[in-house]
C-alpha cells in the first residue's frame, strides 16, 4: 500500500466505531428474540431444564489394566520394542549356556502392555505385575488383569503351591478379580483329556490315545498298550503339565521284558489321576514328528509358524501352500469346539489367542504328502513366536 491508503481519516475512524456499536446492539436483540423463539418451541420441557442444574459428574480416571507377565523365551522382532521398555523389565540373561531367557531383552507380553498405553495413554494405565506379585488385594484396583505367564499350574510347577493355590482362588472368581481368562475355559486346556474326548467326537483327527482317569496302573496300561499293538510308546499327565513333564516312554517289549520302571512311574504318580498313553508319532527318518502352530487372535485364525520336532531353533512362518491350508482348516474346526466352552459372565466370548498345534508327519500316499492331526490346544498363556509371525505382535495384541 501506499502512504495515503494506508492512513484513514479520523471522521471515518469515528463512524466505523458507530457501526461496530450498531451492529453489537442489533446482534444482541437478534440472540435474544432467538432464545424466546427456542424456549417457546420446546415447550414446558425445554424451560425445565434450563432451570435445573445437572451436577457433572466427576472423571473416574483411567481405566486400569493390569499384565501379568514373566515370558522370558518369546521375544518380539528385533528393533520393534517401545523405546521407553523399563529397564527392571528387561531380561538380561539370555545368552549362553547358563541363559534363564532366549530371544534378547523385549519380550512380547511386557511389550503388549506398553503398547496399550502408548495408543492411547489418556485412556489406559497399565499395572504390570509378576507372579509372585499376583493377589486379590492387587487385582482389586484394576478393572481388568490379562494373564500373560503366571497362572497356578506355573507357579505349582515352580514349588510354590501356597501361590498356586492362591492364583487358582482369583482365576475361579475371575468375575470378581476382572482376571483373564476365566476359569471354566482354561480348566478345559489344562485337563488335556478333557478337549481331547470333545474334539475326538467333534470327528477331528488326533493321536490314537488310550485314557487314563482315574489312577494309573502299570500292568493294566502295558496289556492296553500290548493289545494296541504299539512298538513304542510314551505315557505323560493329562493334568498340569507341560514341557514333557512326568513323561515315561520306550519300547513295548523293553517293559514287558523288565516291568519295574513302569512299576516305579506308578508309584512315583499316586497324586495324578489323568495320564495319556500314545504310540510314537515318528516320520520316515525315525525323528519324532514337526508341527504347524495355528494362532487365533480375537477369534480370528492370523499366521501359523513351522516348529521342528527336534530343532529348537527350528521356527519359520509356514510357506503359503496345500500344506499350510490344510492345516488352518483344520485348526479352524478345533476352534469352534474351543468356543464352546469360553465364556464371560456365562456369555460365549472369543479368546483373546489360541494357540492349536497342528502334527505333521510325512505321508507320500495322501494328496497333500502329510498325515496331519491335532497334538495340542493351548491358551495366551503360551509361547506368542511373534519373531517369526508376519505382524508386530504387541500391534496384533
Amino acid at each position: 500500500q501506499s502512504r495515503t491508503q494506508a492512513h484513514t481519516h479520523p471522521s471515518s475512524d469515528r463512524n466505523s466505531q458507530k457501526m461496530a456499536k450498531a451492529m453489537k446492539v442489533a446482534m444482541k436483540k437478534a440472540t435474544a428474540m432467538k432464545r424466546k423463539a427456542v424456549v417457546k418451541a420446546s415447550g414446558a420441557a425445554a424451560a425445565s431444564i434450563t432451570k435445573k442444574k445437572v451436577p457433572v459428574p466427576k472423571g473416574l480416571g483411567k481405566i486400569r489394566i493390569g499384565i501379568i507377565h514373566g515370558k522370558i523365551f518369546d521375544p518380539v522382532k528385533v528393533g520393534t520394542h517401545d523405546r521407553n521398555y523399563p529397564e527392571k523389565l528387561k531380561i538380561k540373561n539370555n545368552r549362553g549356556p547358563t541363559a534363564a531367557g532366549w530371544g534378547g531383552q523385549y519380550m512380547a507380553d511386557v511389550s503388549t502392555g506398553l503398547k496399550i498405553a502408548r495408543l492411547q495413554p489418556d485412556i489406559f494405565e497399565i499395572d504390570f505385575m509378576k507372579m509372585d506379585d499376583v493377589n486379590p488385594k492387587r487385582l482389586a484396583k484394576n478393572h481388568l488383569t490379562f494373564n500373560f505367564w503366571g497362572d497356578m499350574s506355573i507357579a505349582i510347577a515352580d514349588g510354590k503351591v501356597a501361590l498356586g493355590k492362591t492364583i487358582m482362588g482369583i482365576q475361579k472368581d475371575c468375575h470378581n478379580t476382572r482376571h483373564y481368562p476365566e476359569w471354566n475355559y482354561y480348566e478345559w486346556v489344562l485337563h488335556k483329556s478333557r478337549y481331547m474326548k470333545q474334539c475326538i467326537k467333534a470327528g477331528i483327527p488326533m493321536i490314537p490315545t488310550i485314557f487314563v482317569d482315574n489312577g494309573f496302573n502299570a500292568k493294566a496300561v502295558l496289556k492296553q498298550v500290548q493289545a494296541k499293538g504299539w512298538d513304542k510308546f510314551l505315557v505323560k499327565p493329562a493334568y498340569l503339565a507341560f514341557f514333557g513333564q512326568g513323561v515315561i516312554h520306550g519300547k513295548t517289549q523293553d517293559f514287558v521284558d523288565n516291568l519295574e520302571p513302569f512299576i516305579q512311574y506308578e508309584r512315583d504318580n499316586k497324586k495324578q489321576k489323568e495320564f495319556l498313553v500314545q504310540p510314537y508319532m515318528l516320520k520316515p527318518n525315525g525323528l519324532v514328528f514337526d508341527e504347524i502352530r495355528n494362532f487365533f487372535v480375537d477369534g480370528e485364525w492370523k499366521y501359523s509358524i513351522y516348529t521342528d520336532g527336534t530343532d529348537y531353533e527350528g521356527f519359520y512362518e509356514q510357506p503359503a501352500g496345500a500344506l499350510k491350508e490344510a492345516c488352518k482348516q483344520l485348526a479352524i474346526r478345533t476352534y469352534e469346539e474351543v468356543k464352546k466352552v469360553c465364556k464371560w459372565e456365562g456369555k460365549p466370548i472369543d479368546t483373546l489367542l489360541t494357540r492349536i498345534d497342528i502334527g505333521i508327519v510325512p505321508d507320500k500316499s495322501l494328496k497333500i504328502g502329510f498325515k496331519i492331526f491335532v497334538n495340542e490346544i493351548e491358551p495366551q498363556i503360551c509361547t506368542w513366536l511373534g519373531r517369526y509371525c508376519p505382524y508386530e505382535i504387541a500391534d496384533l495384541m
